[in-house]
Parts: C-alpha cells; sequence; structure tokens
C-alpha cells in the first residue's frame, strides 16, 4: 500500500483515499491529521492515530456519512444519497472544519448538491450472509445499535459541545414525534427552562416518509421508549459526562383540525437528562 494514501477507520469501516487530496483544505481538522498534526483538544478523545508503517486514523463518526465527506473532498462537489440525513453530512463538514464550504454549496441550488439512490443501510446489511454468521435478526439489531451510534455522535455530541463551551453544566434533551409543533405541546416539562434541546424523530419505523432526510439515519422513536437504558449508557460510555437519565414522559398537546378547531392528545415522548461536570 502506497504511503501517498491514509486509510481511515469509520465505525470498522475502512476507507483510503490520497493524502494529496486534502491539500485542498489546509486548515480542516482531516488535513491536520493526515499530516500527523495535533488536533485541537476538543477532537482528541474521539480522532485517534494509529502509529504503523501504514496511517490509519479511527473516527467514531457515523461511516455512511462519512463516505459522502471523502467523496467531496475527492471530487469538490457534494452527493448526498436519499438514505444519509443531510443533516449529518452537514454536522460532519463543519466539526471537520469544511463548514464554509457546505455553507457556499447550499447557496447554490444549480445540482452543486445532488442526492443518488445509493446504498442504504438496508443494503448493506443484506450483503451479509450466513457464512458471516449473522442472522436475519442479527443484522436488524446491528442497524438499530448503528443508528443509535449516529443519533449520539451526529446529533447529541455536538449539542454538549456546544452547551459545555457556553459554560452549561447540564442539558436537556426532548426527542419528540417529528409530527408535533412544539409550541403546541401543552404539559409543562421538567426543566424546560433551563438549557435544553428539541430533537424531533419518527415515531416508529413505518411510519417514516420516502423523502425524510432522516430516513435510514437515526433510529425511531418507539424503539428508544423502549431501549432507554442502552441509550443512556451509550451516552455516558461515548460523552464522558457525570451522570445521564433517560426518562419516559407523558405529554398533551394541541392539533388543528381542517376547520381551524383545537383537539388534545398526548403521547410519550424521551426526555435526556445530563450532568455536563
Amino acid at each position: 500500500m502506497s504511503k501517498k494514501t491514509v486509510i481511515f477507520n469509520v465505525g470498522g469501516t475502512t476507507f483510503e483515499i490520497s493524502k494529496d487530496s486534502f491539500n485542498a483544505y489546509p486548515n480542516s481538522i482531516l488535513y491536520k491529521l493526515v499530516n500527523k498534526s495535533s488536533s485541537s483538544s476538543s477532537f482528541s478523545s474521539r480522532f485517534t492515530s494509529n502509529k504503523s508503517s501504514t496511517q490509519t486514523i479511527c473516527l467514531d463518526h457515523n461511516p455512511f456519512a462519512f463516505s459522502v465527506i471523502l467523496d467531496y473532498i475527492r471530487y469538490k462537489r457534494l452527493y448526498v444519497p436519499k438514505d444519509v440525513a443531510r443533516e449529518i453530512v452537514e454536522l460532519q463538514l463543519r466539526e471537520f472544519g469544511l463548514g464554509d464550504d457546505i455553507n457556499l454549496l447550499i447557496k447554490d441550488k444549480n445540482a452543486s448538491i445532488i442526492e443518488d439512490a445509493l446504498p442504504s443501510y438496508e443494503q448493506a446489511l443484506n450483503e451479509f450472509s450466513a457464512s458471516d454468521g449473522v442472522t436475519l435478526r442479527d443484522a436488524a439489531t446491528l442497524a438499530v445499535l448503528r443508528r443509535i451510534d449516529t443519533l449520539i455522535s451526529d446529533v447529541i455530541l455536538p449539542y454538549l459541545k456546544r452547551h459545555a463551551k457556553r459554560g452549561h453544566h447540564q442539558i436537556t434533551f426532548y426527542l419528540t414525534p417529528n409530527n408535533i409543533i412544539t409550541k403546541n405541546i401543552t404539559t409543562e416539562l421538567e426543566h424546560i427552562n433551563d438549557p435544553h434541546e428539541w430533537i424531533r424523530l419518527s415515531t416508529d419505523s413505518s411510519s417514516v416518509e420516502k423523502d425524510d432526510s432522516l430516513e435510514n439515519d437515526l433510529p425511531d422513536l418507539q424503539f428508544l421508549l423502549q431501549k432507554r437504558d442502552t441509550l443512556r449508557d451509550l451516552i455516558i460510555s461515548k460523552s464522558d459526562v457525570k451522570e445521564c437519565t433517560v426518562n419516559k414522559v407523558e405529554i398533551s398537546y394541541r392539533i388543528e383540525s381542517e376547520f381551524g378547531l383545537f383537539s388534545s392528545k398526548s403521547c410519550d415522548i424521551v426526555q435526556i437528562f445530563v450532568i455536563i461536570v
């Protein structure tokens, strides 16, 4: 393997790319990693470089979104598959110091961002065979765990870093159905007057619309309600926060009919309370 290339190990998926490809982005985190420059302390716990004859950089990120980043590095154009959330790609671009580029691309609506039907999570998982020792149930479980990892790595962790930089010692996340307008929630939520963030998710795997940008990347709310302990443990292990509690909370909210009449409904949401330090 040529010394002019670098290998990225992203969540167990490996990518190889020419080191020269990063020369066009000298101020980016990826350029600094590839050239063995020390990155900022805020990234040190998530970015590591293995010392070997062939440079291998390990990243704790969503590999599907990262493959989009590498293609952008190669071709200078952003191709976002329909099965990869554009929001997650944008988060990674900004985290790697490529945010200015994505801002410029968004302003150009003449196909600078192109969505293609590239492989989804399901298609990738279907490549498993019986010889791999992976059953359909195993594959489904793996897919869901990957989505939880995506939720934590690409949504929750950036929020935690942002609030930590603001000096906040705690933050609450409210994970709500994507069909509920937050201002229509009538329940007085705990911690609502403290630092908090809203994260909107599909209610279940069957309710995701075809054009939903979060399709196949984030877990559905119904699953998270059943796996609150798993979600809590993964947040603690990946962020090293002092304390994290994940609770199911019943809320009431108003909906407006086509005739302008309001009625009340209720549902369960996930409340994540995090003590950062």
